[in-house]
C-alpha cells in the first residue's frame, strides 16, 4: 500500500482508532518491533515511527511483530482489504494456503495475466513480492501457533506451510532474531492436542 500520510497515521495511533486496525501498522525504530493501531503498549514519539500497509512490507524493513497486540490477528489482514483484483486474489491463495512459489506461475496463467506483471501488482498493493508475502504469513502462522497451543516444533513448522524444521528455524531467527523455543512460555509438558482452536477476527458489520 502506497500513499500512507505520516500525520494522519499517527494521529490514529494516538487515538488507538480501531477503523484502522489492520489497515496499516506502525514500526518502532526504538524498539524494531511492529505494531496495529490499537496497540496498549507504550505510546511512541512520532520522529520514532514509520508506517506499512502491510505486515510483510514491515517485516522486510526489520521490525518484528509486537507479542502484545499481535498483528497475525489484525482483521486488516484479510484478503478483503486488498485494493487491486489480482493482488486480492494472491492474498486469499495465501490465506488458504494453496499457494507455494513453485505455483506461482500456474496462477498468473489461471488469472489470464504475465507472471511479471502478477508479481508488480502484489509489489504495489502489500509493497512486497508475492514469496515475501507467503513468507509472512507463514511465520505469522507459526508465531501465533507457538503462542496459542502445545504442538510439537515440527508440527508447527509444517502445519505453517514450511517444508522442513531446518528452513522454518532458519527463517524464524533471520526475521524475529529468536529461536522458536524462546517464543514459547515454559509450561509443563502436555500431550499434543488433538485439535486447534484459532480465534477469527472480524471488523464490523460482519459477524
Amino acid at each position: 500500500m502506497t500513499g500512507l500520510d505520516p500525520d494522519s497515521c499517527y494521529q490514529a495511533v494516538l487515538t488507538r482508532d480501531p477503523r484502522f486496525d489492520g489497515i496499516f501498522f506502525v514500526g518502532v525504530s526504538t524498539t524494531r518491533i511492529y505494531c496495529r493501531t490499537v496497540c496498549s503498549a507504550r505510546m511512541p514519539q512520532k520522529k520514532n515511527c514509520t508506517f506499512y500497509g502491510s505486515a510483510a512490507a514491515a517485516e522486510q524493513a526489520g521490525f518484528r511483530p509486537c507479542l502484545l497486540c499481535r498483528p497475525e490477528l489484525a482483521p486488516g489482514q484479510a484478503p478483503i482489504d486488498a485494493p487491486e483484483r489480482l493482488a486480492t486474489a494472491v492474498a486469499r491463495r495465501i490465506e488458504e494456503g494453496t499457494f507455494t512459489q513453485q505455483r506461482f506461475g500456474q496462477l498468473a496463467e489461471e488469472l489470464g495475466v504475465s507472471e511479471r506483471h502478477l508479481r508488480r501488482v502484489v509489489q504495489q498493493a502489500f509493497g512486497v513480492s508475492p514469496i515475501e508475502l507467503l513468507q509472512t504469513h507463514r511465520l505469522l502462522l507459526a508465531k501465533r501457533l507457538l503462542t496459542d497451543t502445545a504442538l510439537p516444533m515440527a508440527d508447527v513448522a509444517y502445519a505453517s506451510g514450511f517444508s522442513s524444521l531446518r528452513r522454518f528455524n532458519a527463517l524464524f531467527r533471520e526475521r524475529y532474531r529468536l529461536n522458536p523455543s524462546q517464543l514459547r512460555q515454559a509450561k509443563a509438558p502436555t500431550p499434543a492436542p488433538q485439535h486447534v482452536v484459532c480465534e477469527l477476527a472480524y471488523r464490523p458489520p460482519l459477524d
